[in-house]
């Protein structure tokens, strides 16, 4: 070894940093000083403890020029490894390797391949810049366990032909630290990918910068963070139809919050893929973070796309309602019932009772806009369609008696007025043992309302028919017995329609 090395050797051993510059990283990239170099080989021999036992404070090297492949695959040591503001110039491999802790800040790397990877405490990369092009990803952590916290907070990773981090089945003991981050990555996999990952603390992407030209920028499905998923002023933009973030199928069990001028944008189809994901507290997803125009009553034709299908979450802020509604109206890509069910059952468990009703009705009308074949056929919709003018699909009883009250008035009024009306002699309604003779009997106004109503109703007859009747020997009284015939089709029709919605039957179409 040279003297520099027996001063590498030396320094683990008394677990001090050594200082081989005080140049920068990008000085370092151009630097031929030997003096600031520092052999990848011999850091192998220091963890895998060929030069002797190390001070736990583990192997520190500051400002140095790494020269060869750092391979620690399968190296198993207590010792923890920190090369803080190197430069090294080919990728680092450790995967499944075992360590005490990491800590790669700072630095300039052009790859970590730590799939398998072990550490006991943490793994620091904040302010580290990383820039490849590899298809497994720019940081492979796949499978690795972090007993401590996985920081890239300030971070640079740039990939052009895969994920810039690739961290499938990661569990983190702690906190993923991802303020800051400035993550390009390339290709459908995502430029930040996570799927079924587990992260014991918070998750924060607060300030963070994610893109990916050719698919999505985070991808991370069934994804379990225990603690905040934090997202204040992240920048994320994706390409294509599968969406700019997937969620689908997490679990959270703290917050989801997207505030503070968070922007999500995908170029070509859906901006967040919420499907199947569940938040055990609340979400704070502003609208607006989909649609500008969110909250606007009418219709829209704002490009923004969000699925929420079986999102749940126990309450909204952020948000209002009718933010909500209008997302899921206009920018869902497909009718599905489970949105429209979870945002009225937030309303109800808030104690607002009219907003859930109003949301469930604007499922229905959803349901007749954009799914209508699964209410039937062209019959069935059109009933369809009636039930929530006339009845609002079962959730406004109010209306339904309304209508109803109107159809009885209406027969009674055309009874009254029937026995106004003159025809050769004869009243339109008037006493039936007059109907032969050449002149009609008049009938008491009480009568000839109590005629009408007779007719109207669908049932119990009162008996005045004996004493007052529609003459159908004139033909003004044929004319009101069909007139009364349509009112009691509509007084049956209402009947029904405020039995189904007092047995909630129609709560169940959809």
């Amino acid at each position: 070894m040279t003297e520099d090395e027996h001063a590498v050797v030396e320094a683990a051993r008394l677990g001090i940093v050594l200082t081989c510059s005080t140049l920068s990283v990008e000085q370092l990239a151009e630097d031929e000083d030997p003096a600031h170099e520092v052999r990848a080989e011999l850091l192998r021999e220091l963890l895998i403890g060929l030069h002797g036992s190390l001070d736990p404070r583990g192997v520190r090297i500051k400002g140095a020029r790494i020269v060869g492949a750092l391979d620690l695959a399968h190296v198993c040591t207590k010792t923890g490894l920190e090369l803080q503001n190197c430069f090294v110039p080919e990728p680092i491999t450790m995967s499944d390797a075992r360590l005490s802790w990491l800590s790669l800040a700072g630095s300039r790397l052009a790859g970590v391949a730590a799939d398998g990877l072990r550490i006991e405490g943490d793994l620091d990369m904040s302010n580290a810049r990383v820039v490849t092009s590899s298809d497994w990803g720019a940081v492979l952590a796949a499978d690795a366990h972090i007993g401590g916290f996985f920081d890239l907070e300030g971070a640079e990773i740039t990939n052009d032909s895969g994920p810039a981090l690739m961290a499938d089945r990661l569990e983190a003991g702690s906190d993923l630290r991802l303020e800051n981050l400035r993550a390009a990555g390339s290709g459908a996999r995502g430029a930040i990918r996570m799927v079924s990952a587990r992260v014991r603390g918070q998750l924060s992407l607060i300030d963070a910068e994610v893109t990916n030209g050719t698919g999505p920028a985070v991808t991370a499905d069934r994804l379990q963070v225990e603690g905040h998923v934090l997202l204040w002023n992240a920048r994320i933009a994706g390409s294509g139809t599968e969406g700019a973030v997937w969620l689908l199928g997490a679990k959270i069990s703290g917050v989801l919050d997207f505030t503070n001028n968070a922007k999500i944008s995908n170029t070509g189809g859906v901006g967040l893929q919420l499907q199947g994901l569940h938040v055990e507290a609340d979400a704070l997803l502003p609208a607006s973070l989909v649609c500008v125009a969110s909250k606007s009553r009418g219709r829209c034709n704002h490009p923004g796309r969000i699925n929420l299908d079986g999102f749940t979450f126990s309450a909204l802020h952020k948000a209002t309602w009718r933010e909500w509604l209008h997302l899921i109206r206009f920018h869902t890509p497909a009718y599905r019932p489970g949105p429209y069910q979870q945002l009225a059952a937030v309303e109800r468990a808030a104690g607002h009772d009219g907003n859930a009703r109003r949301i469930l009705i604007a499922q229905q009308r959803d349901l007749y806009r954009r799914a209508p074949k699964e209410l039937g056929n062209w019959l069935t919709r059109r009933f369809h369609w009636l039930w929530g003018r006339l009845a609002g699909y079962g959730y406004l009883a109010r209306r339904t008696a309304a209508a109803l009250l109107f159809a009885l008035a209406l027969a009674g009024g055309l009874g009254f007025w029937a026995g106004h009306v003159v025809d050769a002699g004869h009243h339109a309604a008037e006493r039936p043992a007059s109907f032969d003779a050449p002149v009609g009997k008049p009938c008491t106004t009480i009568e000839l309302v109590e005629v009408g109503l007779d007719r109207g109703l669908p049932l119990s007859p009162t008996g005045v028919r004996t004493r007052c009747d529609l003459n159908p020997a004139v033909a003004t009284g044929g004319l009101f017995t069909v007139a009364i015939w349509l009112v009691q089709a509509a007084v049956w029709g209402l009947a029904t329609l405020a039995l189904a919605g007092y047995t909630g039957l129609v709560r169940k179409i959809g």
